[in-house]
């Protein structure tokens, strides 16, 4: 098994760890770091394995708000405990797909993916995730209640 797959197969093992521990204490919002010594994050990084941070978060989105387009340098596993959204990619230059996602969905955002998440139901949306990406980016407070790593904003594509 590559040391990849290794590092993949932890984080999984880890956010259902956490899962299971706090399904039912919604209201705890959760975030949490780690330093992984070396990571190769391919055309995201220099080329070679750097150190890196890994991620396990939980938060919540109320009804009509938005994470912003976006990607991520390495890949990111997402849960939906509770609430319906809707995920956007980028498919084609100026083509975008839309998928609902509900309660007890899980799916993966690989490098690169251009997207972004809007809690579409009327109630607030759970989503527990956890990514990977450089530790030399470090954290970003997206506003006084949110803060990231491995979230890089990027100009909102003019999907049809």
């Amino acid at each position: 098994m590559t040391r990849k797959r290794k590092i993949s197969t932890g984080i999984v093992i880890a956010l259902m760890t956490i899962l299971t521990g706090t399904a039912l204490a919604l209201s705890s919002i959760s975030f949490t770091t780690a330093t992984v010594a070396k990571y190769d994050f391919g055309g995201f990084g220099p080329g070679f394995p750097i150190p890196a941070t890994m991620q396990i978060q939980k938060f919540t989105l109320k009804p009509g708000e938005t994470i912003p387009w976006h990607f991520h340098k390495g890949v990111s596993y997402v849960v939906l405990s509770r609430g319906t959204l809707t995920e956007q990619h980028v498919v084609g230059p100026s083509q975008c797909e839309s998928e609902e996602l509900t309660a007890g969905s899980a799916f993966v955002e690989s490098p690169g993916e251009v997207h972004n998440v809007t809690n579409t139901g009327r109630d607030d949306a759970v989503i527990s995730w956890s990514t990977i990406f450089p530790k030399s980016d470090g954290i970003t407070r997206f506003s006084p209640e949110f803060e990231s790593g491995g979230i890089y904003v990027v100009t909102a594509p003019n999907c049809r």
